[in-house]
């Protein structure tokens, strides 16, 4: 954010020789302008805040950025190639339909240094430049061709108590109007929210509220960078110009922390969700960016504990960003650096979240590709740049892997997940052309991957930075998602049922291996929300194969089973080791095993295999037990969620071509296709 100059401040020469500032009466220091930082000098003659925490010398004696476009014109051969144009060519070696979806695929895949302009100028921030009486709301270009607005835009003046501030030019402007704020109903800062601050301290203390801090930065916000780690900062700090955060927002971020990674202070955790959530309300009524932030840490919890709710409030959530022009690319805008990439990565968690709530349990998205036109986050989206160190780049380059990924997952439920495709599914060749353009993506993200992310995973090699492990979790989930479409429709017999099968057996067998190098150390670092869900998916497409194979492929049939008792053998280790992943994994692989005794005799095993000692289970119990009237976050803990409890005794009755297509949708835990074949 731009700093204030004091007129004592401007008054005050530097040791070294100063460059010619021209129009702007105050320059960031050399160090943050090459690295497009925010310049806070918070004693006039001293070095800045982030030239003195990286003891480096602060000087002004660059000359001004010169910035030339670092990529092609779009019509050239090398931008139509892109830079991932290597990997492209070796997928077309190994896939015959990669020239047919290349057009379709390199938009997800492109990559990009930095964004075309000189990024020299810097702007006041939007998220801060308002008071808790105004709040301001983006306007699309219809909004404004359609309004007296534009006529009082081009006549210069917006009228009596109206104020606009329009921060990109071209053929889509982006224009922000200011309206007074209605706050019925809100506690108001800082005698509304300050206290609740203040009670969760006490609560938990002043030295384990500074740890909780300090593991939420080292964790969630490396894998999943919702908020400016240097503004954060400095607001804990309390630097002179660096605004402050929400109360609510520091509080929420100690709650995430401490029901993520101290699952044995669940209580702890109860009593101070309840407060968030309660002044979650006030930041509604006044929505900012920190809004979004402070309800991103509700999401990153546990949302398959309490679907309804956490849902609800994603849909919230989303309608706060379109207010806030979230959706719109803005790569361009005259924002801060810092506010610009704040917004892209808020953004695509949104779409992170979104996309993977509507797969998993079957509902419709929130947002559709054709609503925004906000491109894939770059690594220089990160608060560092291309500068940020090396574990650091492995946390932002999983986050950026796990946005890339959710594209492709969006592609296959819009194709075969919503009630469209329900009721017209797509048939061959369509369907063997959709399937091998979404395993061709696949391939294309792998080819991307940086060699410390990529898999089989290797001791020496393997980044374990937050958010990796999580990442390749699901981009196996995704691996098993597409080979259980290519398994085909019930009783289709027109492919190759032997080689698909021993294809499938691969994935599972990949993604079993995967678990079995995990560790205590993996247990306790960042894992998405709904990375229980990929390891489900894998445990039902076992099932699959060897429900499939029967006797008709016996090897197949007996090297399925054996996988799957591996595959169970290692959720049960997790589960005694607290791993929550393992917990949720565990909960729900009983109710699938459980519909299946009677059809598949190696159910029963599995399901000895997974049950509880009776110590381990009563004090599990006793330490994942929630308050019910935490209705905003969590649920039940690891015991069965209402909304799981389904009659598993009318899952094998006969369905109808519709109904097999609908519970298609629920394939992720009930394969009733797969059984009835």
């Amino acid at each position: 954010m731009p700093r204030i100059p004091t007129e004592k401040e401007s008054k005050i020469p530097t040791t070294n020789e100063p460059r010619k500032i021209g129009s702007k009466k105050v320059r960031p220091c050399d160090n943050c302008r090459r690295q497009k930082h925010s310049c806070h000098i918070t004693i006039p003659g001293k070095p800045c805040t982030d030239c003195a925490a990286r003891n480096k010398e602060c000087t002004f004696i660059a000359p001004p950025l010169k910035r030339h476009g670092k990529t092609p014109p779009r019509n050239t051969p090398s931008s139509i190639a892109g830079p991932s144009s290597g990997p492209i060519e070796s997928e077309r070696r190994t896939h015959s339909m990669s020239a047919l979806i290349r057009s379709s695929r390199l938009p997800i895949m492109e990559e990009e240094d930095e964004p075309d302009g000189s990024d020299d100028a810097y702007y006041d921030s939007l998220d801060m430049e308002y008071d808790d009486c105004e709040e301001s709301h983006y306007l699309g270009p219809s909004a404004i061709a359609a309004s007296s607005l534009a006529a009082s835009l081009s006549s210069g003046g917006g009228g009596p108590g109206q104020r606009f501030r329009q921060v990109s030019d071209g053929p889509v402007p982006a224009l922000f109007v200011r309206n007074p704020a209605l706050l019925y109903g809100r506690l108001g800062p800082p005698e509304g929210t300050q206290p609740l601050l203040q009670e969760c301290v006490e609560l938990v203390g002043q030295e384990k509220a500074q740890e909780l801090t300090q593991l939420f930065k080292e964790t969630t916000l490396l894998a999943f960078p919702v908020a400016n780690r240097m503004r954060l900062e400095a607001v804990i700090r309390r630097e002179p110009g660096s605004g402050t955060y929400s109360p609510t927002f520091l509080a929420a971020l100690m709650s995430h922390a401490i029901y993520t990674y101290r699952p044995i202070e669940r209580a702890v955790a109860t009593i101070m969700w309840k407060k968030v959530l309660a002044a979650l309300e006030d930041e509604y009524r006044l929505p900012r960016l920190i809004t979004l932030q402070t309800t991103m840490m509700i999401l990153l919890c546990n949302p398959h504990e309490n679907h309804a709710q956490n849902s609800m409030a994603l849909g919230r959530a989303v309608g706060c960003a379109y207010v806030l022009g979230l959706h719109v690319e803005c790569i361009k805008w005259k924002l801060p650096r810092w506010e610009r990439s704040l917004r892209r990565r808020l953004w695509w968690s949104l779409i992170i979240m979104d996309t993977w709530r509507s797969y998993i349990q079957g509902r419709p998205p929130y947002i559709h590709p054709t609503d925004h036109n906000v491109s894939l986050p770059k690594m220089w989206d990160a608060d560092w740049g291309n500068e940020t160190s090396d574990e650091p780049r492995q946390s932002m380059l999983s986050f950026i892997g796990m946005a890339k990924l959710t594209v492709i997952l969006e592609r296959i439920t819009s194709n075969f997940h919503t009630l469209q495709a329900a009721v017209s599914p797509p048939r061959d060749p369509y369907r063997s052309v959709l399937l091998e353009s979404m395993a061709n993506d696949l391939d294309a993200f792998q080819d991307w991957l940086d060699p410390q992310l990529d898999l089989p995973i290797k001791p020496k090699l393997t980044s374990r930075a937050p958010g990796v492990r999580s990442m390749q979790v699901a981009y196996l989930g995704l691996k098993v998602a597409l080979i259980r479409l290519t398994l085909g429709e019930p009783g289709e017999t027109s492919h190759d049922i032997e080689g698909t099968l021993k294809a499938a057996l691969k994935i599972g067998k990949e993604l079993v291996e995967f678990l079995e190098c995990l560790d205590p150390v993996d247990y306790q670092t960042f894992w998405f929300p709904y990375s229980a869900f990929n390891i489900l998916n894998g445990a039902a497409l076992l099932l699959r194969i060897a429900v499939k194979a029967n006797t008709l492929y016996p090897m197949i049939n007996l090297e399925s089973g054996d996988v799957l008792i591996r595959l169970v053998t290692v959720i049960k280790a997790g589960y005694i080791s607290s791993w929550t992943t393992a917990i949720t994994a565990k909960t729900h692989l009983e109710l699938l095993l459980k519909s299946l005794e009677s059809d598949l005799p190696l159910a029963q095993s599995l399901l000895g295999i997974l049950a509880d000692p009776p110590k381990v289970h009563n004090a599990l119990s006793h330490d994942q037990m929630v308050d019910p009237s935490m209705t905003g976050v969590m649920g039940t803990g690891t015991g069965s969620n209402p909304e799981w409890s389904l009659d598993i005794n009318n899952l094998f009755a006969p369905l109808t071509d519709v109904d097999q297509q609908l519970w298609s949708s629920l394939g992720w835990l009930w394969d009733t296709q797969s059984m009835q074949s």
